[in-house]
């Protein structure tokens, strides 16, 4: 069986990126699902092994390898070649903005054209990438923006639950407002086809749940459930979608309660889904995009500049997104 390409993007090299990659592919787990490559810098990852004192090799390359795919043997497109003496982790710069924008862009280049099955991707900074030119305020909006999609969800995907996200990365002064039936709507339908799609659910379950406390109290306490979240549940029903709710969300994550009742749940915005997720499976969480026409997962993790440059990183979680890239990569269009 010829197992898929995984594209990793290096992610911010002041980060621990770089570092989570090398850890990764000194093991043998990603090799026996996948063969990765990495697009990134290849200076900025022999300076991360000869620091950690790991056994791996960096190889660069042109072309896809066809074979050489094991532990230790690292294979690098040279997307950039920073100057490494002049990096100081934790302190990205505008080159580096620059180089992590280069990694994504080369990433969905390949992916479009069928050189790689799936893109794994490590943590950017979004300052520096918008201080590069890049004006989005993340990956997810990057990627819809190069793929040429309108519509895109984050779904976090962990043992217990799996997540997608209504809004993603705004200030939560502007979540209310971006609270609206059509955005409802189209979480939900993404994450009912990417349900079928990449989870082989026939009629997969869905939970939405409510903006304000208790649901708004009937419009005492907000009413974006009654003037938006609930019309857009009735025309998913309506539509032959199996959605329930709005649940209140202070309750909903109650391990007694809702677990194994749905296939996923519909929060409106990113804290109210991600601190559940990261509090039961932050380690096994993978970041999963749906909406895209090509498989991209990413670490559910940042940069975690405290720690970047310590030899203190945890490489857990990138391998369980390569692992998730690698496993739905036959599904090429979410």
């Amino acid at each position: 069986m010829v197992l898929p390409v995984v594209g990793i993007t290096m992610g911010d090299p002041t980060g621990i990126g770089p570092e989570v990659i090398v850890k990764t592919l000194i093991r043998k787990e990603s090799f026996q699902v996948c063969r990765p490559v990495v697009l990134g810098d290849p200076g900025v990852l022999l300076r991360t092994i000869e620091r950690l004192g790991l056994p791996a090799t960096v190889e660069v390359f042109e072309k896809i390898p066809r074979e050489g795919y094991r532990s230790g043997n690292i294979f690098v497109y040279p997307v950039s070649q920073l100057d490494t003496a002049s990096l100081e982790f934790g302190r990205p710069g505008r080159k580096g903005g620059e180089a992590m924008v280069k990694y994504i862009q080369t990433a969905v280049k390949w992916a479009l054209a069928g050189d790689i099955d799936a893109i794994t991707t490590c943590p950017i900074n979004k300052q520096a990438i918008n201080e590069a030119g890049c004006p989005f305020p993340g990956h997810t909006e990057f990627l819809a923006h190069l793929a040429r999609v309108a519509s895109v969800a984050m779904m976090f995907v962990g043992p217990r639950w799996k997540v997608v996200l209504v809004t993603t990365h705004l200030p939560l002064r502007e979540v209310s407002h971006s609270i609206t039936r059509d955005r409802v709507l189209t979480a939900i339908r993404l994450a009912d086809e990417g349900l079928k799609k990449l989870f082989r659910f026939s009629h997969p379950r869905i939970a939405v749940l409510g903006l304000n406390p208790h649901c708004g109290e009937e419009g005492l306490l907000g009413e974006e459930e009654k003037d938006e979240i609930l019309p857009a549940i009735e025309e998913a029903r309506s539509l032959g979608m199996a959605v329930e709710g709005p649940f209140p969300a202070d309750s909903f994550f109650d391990l007694s309660g809702h677990l194994g009742l749905f296939d996923a749940v519909i929060p409106m915005y990113h804290d109210q889904g991600l601190i559940p997720v990261k509090m039961s499976d932050f380690r096994e969480s993978t970041n999963l995009t749906l909406g895209l026409p090509f498989i991209r997962t990413s670490v559910a993790h940042g940069t975690a500049y405290d720690i970047a440059g310590k030899g203190m990183a945890d490489p857990t979680n990138l391998i369980r997104a390569i692992e998730v890239a690698a496993n739905l990569s036959k599904f090429k269009s979410i």
